[in-house]
This record gives structure tokens, sequence and C-alpha cells, in this order.
């Protein structure tokens, strides 16, 4: 895989968001995920980073030193390929001056610190929104700012695990008992910035036809509650709480045990739950009243198990999906992350990115999964080092010179 440290190395006009200028005041997954795809699309997102620590995934578990004795943690590499670093102190007046004139030619601006925190830097949307009238201000936070709608819990933290706790997700999860489980990866923070991005490429589209930019304020709360919808709408009428693990609409559906292993099912559906028995060779459940419909099904769940799992015992996970599949049912392998790596599927959509990194070695972590007809591939370049691209955006940014970039250097302000 190649990889290149200049920015202009793919032609401008190959990539959607080329030309597209991003800073990013971002730490751990949220909103750099947001921008990982941003500059995945070909915009220059350039991280404004602490002079001595940058991003603090840069220091998280797990981690591993260089040759200089400096550690360098593993989350970074999961969600910063083909970004720019610059380093900055903003809670320095010269480092607040740069940002500003730095913010002032960008069209995109993202930070995921706690509400509020811009602002007391004097870098909040309104001053500048007065510097740059077309700049979209994209913030992340766990409960959202207050001058988009305040919570009564804005000022309260949030990492990944408060978005799934408070969403309900973590009651969604099938488990032995009523203890709620954490899901054991990012789904709030990675959704977050998803939604983000998507929010800020409304806000340039609009852009095209206003001339004005916008701030675009996402809660962590808001969407991870997006995710358990269909619990909503159920409880919105039924008044009862779903089951944990299960789809309280339909059945089969879910994870079932075969001879060597899991797979999953999804009936849908009349016409796929008759289907489903041709596929299994029992053609007589369709008429069996206790299997109706999907909410009958569900709800006399001990029964229809028991009929089907005797056929699922006496096949391989691959012999039963092949047969559902071949009956037109929905069906799936129940995939752990070994088997990801040697999925052809995997394969044939080049979905993992492989970074030869100089501290971890071959690293490889997923691909943007976004496949556009009439655009180029997106580059896939290393994170960058902590500061590696100061000098060049001040240069091209704001035609400063090296030896200007020295000074700054000198007294801690880059």
């Amino acid at each position: 895989m190649a990889q290149s440290s200049d920015p202009d190395a793919a032609a401008p006009d190959e990539r959607p968001l080329a030309g597209v200028r991003v800073l990013a005041v971002e730490n751990f997954v949220a909103a750099p995920f947001a921008t990982m795809w941003f500059a995945d699309a070909g915009a220059e997102v350039v991280k404004i980073e602490h002079p001595e620590h940058g991003d603090l995934s840069r220091g998280t578990n797990p981690r591993r030193a260089d040759a200089d004795g400096v550690e360098h943690g593993l989350a970074f590499l999961r969600t910063n390929r083909n970004k720019q670093s610059l380093t900055l102190d903003l809670k320095s007046e010269e480092g607040r001056r740069l940002f500003c004139a730095l913010a002032a030619q960008a069209d995109v601006v993202v930070e995921n610190l706690r509400a509020g925190a811009m602002d007391k830097l004097g870098l909040g949307w309104t001053t500048l929104q007065a510097l740059n009238p077309r700049l979209i201000y994209v913030a992340i936070s766990g409960f959202g700012h207050e001058d988009t709608g305040a919570s009564p819990y804005t000022h309260y933290p949030a990492f990944d695990i408060v978005g799934q706790a408070m969403s309900g997700l973590m009651y969604r999860p099938e488990r032995p008992d009523e203890r709620p489980v954490y899901l054991g990866f990012s789904l709030s923070d990675i959704h977050t910035g998803i939604v983000a991005g998507q929010g800020a490429l409304m806000a340039l589209f609009q852009r095209e036809r206003s001339g004005k930019g916008q701030k675009v304020d996402v809660s962590l709360y808001d969407a991870s509650l997006v995710l358990n919808e269909i619990s909503v709408a159920m409880y919105s009428v039924f008044q009862r709480r779903p089951a944990s693990g299960l789809h309280g609409v339909t059945a089969p559906f879910g994870a079932y045990r075969t001879r060597d292993g899991f797979i999953v099912i999804a009936v849908v559906g009349e016409p796929i739950w008759r289907r489903f028995c041709a596929a299994i060779g029992q053609p007589e459940l369709v008429d069996d009243e206790r299997f109706a419909d999907g909410m009958s099904r569900h709800a006399n769940l001990a029964a229809l198990n028991a009929a089907i799992e005797p056929w699922l015992a006496a096949r391989t996970r691959t012999e039963a999906v092949e047969a559902l599949i071949a009956g037109g049912v929905p069906a799936a392998l129940v995939n752990e992350v070994d088997d990801v790596f040697t999925c052809p599927h995997v394969a044939a959509h080049d979905m993992l990115v492989e970074f030869d990194d100089p501290v971890w070695g071959e690293v490889s972590v997923p691909a943007n999964p976004i496949r556009m007809s009439g655009s180029a591939a997106p580059r896939r370049d290393l994170p960058p080092r902590l500061g590696e691209h100061t000098a060049t955006v001040l240069a091209r940014w704001l035609d400063m010179s090296a030896e200007e970039v020295a000074a700054l250097k000198e007294r801690g302000i880059v």
C-alpha cells in the first residue's frame, strides 16, 4: 500500500471533498471518526493538537515505545488516517490568534471538547462565525450545547458507554440475567461521528445555496437514542419493555446454534416464513396456529425453537446457511474477528486497511465502506506523527515563513 505524507499527492478533482478545509480539535473517537471520513473523501483535515501530548488517544493503552522511548497508543491508528497534525497551544494568546487565523481560511471546524470549552477559550461558534461567516462549526458532545437546546446534563462528562447506557442500548443484547451489557465497542461514538459528518455535509450543501455557514450540534445521547428506535416505537404503542436480544415482532430472528457454531436467521414477514419452513423440510409449520404470524411466533418462541433446533443441530453452520439461502431465507455465519480476516467478501471489497506503522508494525483497521462510481478511492496514508505538518500547514494556510514557525516552536506555541 502506498503511504504518502504529501496531502496533494492525489489529483484534487478525483475525490468528492477535495478543496474542503477542515480544522479538527478532537480527542478519542467520535470527532476523529467523522473527520477521518472527511479526509478519506479528499478534504484537507488539519488536526489541532497540544504540543506536548496531542490527541489523548495517542497515550491510551495499549501503548508501545518508539526508538526514542516515546510511547504511542494503538488507538490513535484507528481513526486518524489521511490527516495532518498541527500542534498549537490554544491556552496561549498567540495560539488562539493563530487558530482564529486558520479558522478564517477553513470551511469546517469540528470539535468534541466538553460543551462550552471552546467558548471559554474564546474560540466558540459566535467568535469564529464573526471571523468567517461561511464557516460550518460542528460540535460533538455528550448532551449538546446550550445555544442549540439546553439539557440538564449539558455539562456532564460523557464517553461512549454513557451514550449506550442512557439510550437504553445496554438492555438490548441477549444476556443470561438482567444485568445491562456494554456492547464491547464504541458504537455510540462511531455512530455519533457518522451523524456529525452527515450534518456537516448537509450544512456544506446548504451553504452552496445560501452562502452562509452554520453550527451543527450533535449529542452522543441523541445519536445513540436513534439506534434504539424500534424499542422506542414498540414501547410507545404497547407500554412494555422489549425482551433483551429479541426482535419483538417476528421469529425466528437471532442467533441459533448449529453443530459447529452459530448462525443468524432473519425471518421477517410471512413469505419468508413460508420459505423457511420449506427450507428446513417442515412445511406443516405454516399451518400451525401458534406460528400464524411474527408476533405469534415470538409469543410461542419455546415451541418454535423446539421445532427447528433438531434441523440446526444436524448441520454445520455452513451447511445450514447454504440451505437457508438456497431457500430464499436471509441467514449468515456469526463471525468472530479472526473470521473477518479470512472472509472472501472483506477481501473482495478491500475492507481492511493495512498500515506499516514504524512503531506497531503491520496494523489493520476497517476501510471506508462508501464506494463511489465517479470518485477516486480514498488514500490510505498513515495517521500523522504529532506536529508532523505544523510547518507546511502554517506556510500554506497563513503564508508563514520557516523562521516564523521556528520562533513559535521556540516559545512553545506550536
